[in-house]
């Protein structure tokens, strides 16, 4: 769009930076750099184009008419002021401000510095202007510069604007070629607006229904909400959430959802054997034995040979050995912890709630591991 920038003249004699919009019959309208001021329509005669890049800073003299690209305070948008140039020093330039009360001296980089516009106002033949009739069905999705992006692109630049009095897509360019261009790829972008449009449409619908098909099978099926220690979440989600995965996959599982804040999963399923089969992937507690402090050595067994055998009969995950220096209070007996897919023993942690009944599992091997020393 900057092929169709313009300088509109304000009420203090500077030109702010503008972009045209539309053509009307003496007037244009116009939208404001950084949207400081809002659309407007703005008289032929107020509006001028501006200079091309001037590149490298040119040579000023002592006493030349210039245009200093400022402003009057920091809150103020920037514009063209004119300006008297008094002095040059190295990549600075001393300036007088004139056509004002009072007259004000400042110092600036020659980069703000630049020759006086004479360029005259704009007028009904300084932009070309083709209007395209859009249906009704589609201005609403017209009104979205982006889909418009394609069909600036293959015409060669220029304004593409969509008119919503109008109702008209309007096409604005200072070449007559991009406007013939426009004219015989209207009914082709038109086309292909609809297109996408219909298309997005059909996303959305099967988004919907395949939202309203999870709700009802959540609905007319069955749920288990639990709660998973905090300590013991990484254990239940797994590595990159490979436990949720793998319950997801269970045959039956309708949706898995996890409340982080709480520590909290919801199980959904087709039937209540799927929902119980995905809980016992993801629910992980704990459970503690003591364990005198003289039999403390004989259940870990040489080189831990008997705790791996309570880890490979139990379903048992991890197992921690708590000393009296681990805890606030002495006491004669030692505490083994045991987490299993769903327990924990001994101290010990497992996974699944459901297989609390390998409690006696344990203790079992427990006892088998001290009557073996």
């Amino acid at each position: 769009m900057e092929d169709l920038m313009v300088e509109v003249c304000g009420p203090n004699g500077t030109y702010y930076k503008a972009f045209v919009k539309n053509v009307h019959e003496d007037e244009i309208l116009v939208s404001f750099e950084n949207d400081w001021q809002p659309e407007q329509r703005v008289k032929f005669t107020n509006a001028r184009l501006p200079l091309p890049d001037q590149g490298k800073h040119r040579d000023y003299r002592d006493g030349e008419n210039v245009e200093v690209f400022t402003s009057s305070n920091e809150k103020e948008q920037m514009g063209w002021w004119p300006a008297l140039l008094k002095m040059l020093k190295g990549e600075f330039a001393v300036i007088e401000y004139s056509g004002y009360d009072s007259k004000y001296t400042d110092i600036v980089p020659l980069e703000r510095v630049r020759p006086v516009n004479s360029n005259p106002p704009i007028d009904k033949n300084t932009f070309h202007k083709f209007s395209i009739e859009v249906p009704v069905d589609l201005r609403e999705v017209c009104q979205d510069e982006h889909e418009h992006a394609e069909f600036k692109k293959h015409i060669g630049g220029g304004c593409v604007c969509f008119d919503h009095q109008e109702g008209t897509l309007n096409v604005l360019s200072l070449s007559e070629s991009v406007i013939k261009r426009a004219s015989m790829l209207a009914d082709m972008h038109l086309r292909n607006v609809r297109q996408k449009l219909m298309l997005k449409k059909r996303t959305e619908e099967a988004v919907q229904r395949l939202q309203t098909m999870q709700s009802t099978k959540i609905r007319s099926g069955y749920t288990e909400e639990f709660r998973v220690r905090d300590d013991l979440m990484g254990l239940a989600i797994g590595t990159h959430g490979a436990n949720i995965q793998q319950a997801r996959h269970v045959q039956g599982i309708t949706n898995i959802e996890l409340e982080e804040d709480t520590c909290t999963f919801k199980v959904h399923g087709e039937s209540q054997e799927a929902v119980k089969k995905a809980r016992a992937l993801l629910e992980y507690v704990e459970e503690t034995f003591q364990v005198p402090r003289e039999l403390v050595a004989k259940v870990i067994g040489k080189n831990g040979r008997n705790i791996q055998d309570i880890v490979d009969k139990s379903g048992v995950v991890r197992v921690k050995i708590e000393g009296d220096n681990e805890n606030e209070t002495p006491r004669q007996e030692v505490m083994a912890s045991l987490v299993r897919g769903g327990v924990r023993y001994m101290s010990i942690k497992l996974n699944n709630q459901s297989q609390l009944h390998n409690t006696q599992v344990i203790s079992d091997l427990v006892t088998f591991s001290v009557g073996k020393a």
